[in-house]
């Protein structure tokens, strides 16, 4: 009988060591996982990996592209900027009209702009220039100059 139970034992601990497709999950640059539906919802079932206490940023995996969702604390969402490899865009999405600024192409910053870093990443940053309500989201590189 003992024998019987140290084998199950052994047998459970070698099946939990085998990656299964289905609950495989992503991670970001810096290890957090992506969640792999939720995208466009106010509050989806993914972990805020939001560097600024006043935004709140899930991360989302699909088909090889990461999508960042930011969302106020109301839930409502304001930007989803979507990465491949070195090519990132920002997506219409929620109700809240926005500019965006990418790496590869700029848009002018508003003079005098209040900078908050929403999210950081080995490979990018997404911040957020505001000045009396104007503001842009800007998708930044290290090494590039702002």
């Amino acid at each position: 009988m003992k024998s019987i139970k140290i084998y199950c034992a052994m047998s459970m601990l070698a099946l939990s060591s085998i990656p299964m497709q289905g609950n495989a999950q992503l991670s970001d640059d810096h290890g957090m996982k992506l969640a792999a539906h939720g995208l466009g919802q106010t509050h989806p079932s993914a972990i805020s990996m939001s560097h600024d206490p006043n935004w709140v940023v899930y991360g989302f995996e699909r088909d090889g592209i990461s999508y960042y969702q930011v969302n106020d604390l109301a839930g409502r969402v304001h930007v989803v900027v979507g990465r491949a490899g070195d090519t990132f865009w920002a997506l219409p999405a929620g109700d809240v009209p926005f500019r965006a600024s990418l790496p590869s192409r700029r848009v002018s910053l508003p003079e005098g702009a209040t900078r908050s870093v929403v999210l950081r990443q080995p490979a990018f940053s997404i911040l957020r220039y505001e000045v009396d309500g104007d503001a842009v989201w800007s998708i930044e590189v290290p090494g590039e100059v702002r």
